[in-house]
């Protein structure tokens, strides 16, 4: 008997060390001193974090951009910013043309980044020990979303916030809206991202973390090429076939296939729209790992009517005072056979409304818009063909300039849920 209750004690532990906590705002602590942007004069950071389990991978972070040396208060805006896969808020790029935040934070604005749990898990962690990470699914992460920013509201005085995402961080961003508009919800900044309608995969079982390194072009060799082009992207290329480190990336970006479809479609700076040092800079800033479980999961996960609201946070009051005013009607939902969006439809029409019919650039559906009294809602859904590619997430196939690649911000055009990535 004592044998049994022991073992019960011991497997209760167990569950408790490994079942993820959810994150509090009153968690979070400043870490070490406020620092001047070399690459932004006058634009100052603060970092904050909170520990938020046993494990040493239970933190999160929060980046602070603002113009300084002092804390601002009273800003008109204040903007959280939610990363995509791999990425993290530590401010890689300084230089406002290709930081999202510090181009906003030299424009007066309060800006805020998060990293993610992922961004305290050491690169030298074999997945062998990363079991854990099959509990941090996308509810989790939008419960540690939700305390970074009741901690931000804390901090700034704002109740509503700007939430932004880039990549999956959109997704981030409509499910922490979807949950806490108006309340605290000023309006979304979606940043090359979407919302999937079916999962991504199936997670094969036993499999709890990505690599975003591949079979061949390794993290380790990832990491050496971005160290040598930041140091001097003339030197010799560590893949014999190419003259030079510089060349060697633009060939790994410009060909990164799978999702992005090859020929510039992660990052062109073959064609001169990327500068390989920026994108080594960028790339050598992610992260390694990322929970495998969030691609399995269903990601309609918020109602119909969360996502009608949040279709009027931009209209305006009196709009949205219009429609509340009119009598409840059915509210048809249509699903689109050319790319799987979905199109919302109100069985009356205003008579000052019109419709047209249009082909998108860079599209092979054709979209609904309506313009109501200047106002164009149109909508929502992913570009046509997207859908069918959420699984072909590439991985480095080799360690030519064949490989995937991934990229993120303005200096690569790209959704980076691809990560190096193979399926």
């Amino acid at each position: 008997m004592k044998i049994r209750q022991s073992s019960i004690v011991a497997l209760n532990l167990i569950l408790l060390l490994t079942i993820p906590r959810v994150a509090r705002a009153d968690q979070f602590h400043a870490t070490g001193n406020p620092r001047e942007l070399k690459g932004a004069p006058g634009i100052y950071e603060w970092k904050f974090m909170a520990v938020v389990g046993k494990s040493p991978f239970d933190k999160i972070g929060l980046h602070r951009l603002a113009k300084g040396p002092k804390p601002p208060e009273h800003l008109d805006a204040v903007v959280l910013y939610l990363p995509g896969t791999n990425m993290n808020g530590e401010v890689a790029l300084e230089d406002p043309k290709y930081s999202f935040q510090v181009y906003l934070a030299e424009h007066g604005v309060d800006v805020w980044a998060i990293d993610y749990r992922t961004h305290f898990i050491p690169a030298t962690t074999p997945e062998s020990d990363l079991a854990e990470l099959k509990g941090w699914t996308n509810d989790l992460f939008e419960s540690d979303i939700d305390a970074a920013a009741k901690f931000v509201s804390e901090k700034s005085g704002h109740g509503q916030l700007f939430v932004a995402g880039f990549s999956r961080g959109v997704e981030f961003a409509y499910l922490f809206a979807a949950k806490h508009y108006p309340e605290r919800t000023a309006g979304i900044i979606a940043l090359d991202g979407f919302i999937p309608t079916r999962p991504m995969r199936v997670v094969p079982a036993g499999h709890y973390a990505d690599d975003i390194g591949g079979e061949h072009l390794t993290y380790d060799r990832r990491y050496k090429l971005m160290q040598m082009v930041i140091e001097n992207p003339d030197q010799a290329a560590p893949i014999p076939k190419y003259k030079t480190a510089r060349d060697n990336l633009e060939h790994v970006v410009y060909d990164a296939g799978g999702f992005f479809g090859g020929k510039g479609g992660l990052a062109n700076p073959q064609g001169g729209f990327s500068d390989p040092v920026v994108l080594a800079k960028l790339l050598i800033s992610y992260d390694r790992y990322w929970p495998a479980v969030q691609d399995g999961e269903n990601p309609r996960r918020f109602r119909w009517s969360h996502l009608q609201a949040l279709t009027s946070v931009r209209s305006g009051r009196r709009w949205r005072k219009r429609r509340q005013d009119r009598p409840a009607r059915q509210i048809r939902h249509s699903r689109s056979s050319t790319d799987g969006g979905i199109s919302t439809f109100w069985p009356e029409r205003s008579p000052t409304a019109k419709s047209s019919r249009q082909r998108w650039p860079g599209s092979s559906s054709i979209r609904s818009r309506r313009n109501c009294r200047g106002l164009r809602t149109r909508r929502s859904g992913m570009a046509a063909g997207q859908d069918q590619h959420r699984g072909d997430r590439p991985r480095a196939e080799c360690e030519a300039g064949e490989c995937p690649s991934q990229g993120g911000a303005s200096a690569t055009r790209c959704d980076n849920r691809s990560e190096w990535r193979q399926r």
